[in-house]
């Protein structure tokens, strides 16, 4: 079970913008050699920050959250 297959007909179809697309998004997460490898579209600016743990993941979010809400 997993997100695409169980999206149509749920709560969460027609949340996403319409021009995603789920199935190569799902296709460039699986794919664990490119993580973190740079890719051509991304802002030049954009650096990965690699987490070692969930716990760390919801921190770096966090005060990433925290700093867009202070620029605004």
């Amino acid at each position: 079970m997993d997100l695409i297959d169980t999206l149509s007909g749920s709560m969460m179809e027609g949340f996403f913008p319409a021009g995603w697309d789920l199935q190569k998004i799902d296709a460039l997460a699986a794919n664990q050699a490119r993580f973190g490898q740079r890719e051509s579209w991304w802002h030049p600016s954009f650096e990965p920050v690699r987490c070692d743990s969930y716990d760390d993941f919801d921190v770096c979010m966090g005060h990433e959250i925290a700093l867009e809400i202070q620029r605004a």
